[in-house]
């Protein structure tokens, strides 16, 4: 089953998963293992602790596991966190990169259908790379005006989302 048809309720953990989780735990292991073999020869310890130890830090691993298997999987999640194709207002002019509010967050936005595009135009987002979106224009016709403006810092000039204004 490829990773795209997946949803999130279908997901499962798979070998590759299991064997990153396992590899990425072994030097944590052997860094305690060392550290107790050292604790054992320095302070006359019975080496039977060594063991114990070993074998309750393999089950604190097997017990986490389906606990956090989901950050050992390099497939993107199908639905993940992702604003393209959501809307939003300039608040700071695309000259091609500017400002958008989307979701009543800032974000640094690059258009990539025009060259320019001025404060409270709406844009729908094309694509995201980092933090940066591409944004493209959005048609006159679905345009409708903002339901809110933001305030701009007196100082910086900088919209600032405590001073939110409806309309």
């Amino acid at each position: 089953m490829k990773a795209a048809s997946r949803t999130p309720e279908s997901r499962r953990w798979n070998r590759r998963i299991l064997l990153r989780y396992t590899l990425l735990q072994l030097p944590a292991l052997a860094l305690l293992i060392a550290v107790l073999w050292l604790l054992a020869t320095w302070f006359d310890l019975p080496r039977l602790w060594l063991g114990l130890v070993a074998i309750i830090w393999i089950i604190k691993d097997i017990v986490l596991f389906p606990l956090v298997w989901r950050a050992y999987d390099p497939e993107p999640h199908p639905r993940g966190n992702t604003l393209v194709g959501s809307t939003g207002i300039v608040v700071r002019e695309l000259t091609p990169v500017g400002v958008v509010d989307i979701h009543g967050e800032l974000w640094r936005a690059r258009a990539v259908d025009t060259d320019r595009l001025g404060e409270g135009a709406r844009v729908r987002v094309a694509a995201m790379h980092g933090l940066l979106l591409e944004v493209v224009s959005e048609p006159p016709s679905v345009q409708k005006g903002p339901s809110h403006t933001i305030a701009p810092n007196e100082k910086t000039g900088i919209p600032h989302h405590s001073r939110l204004i409806l309309k």
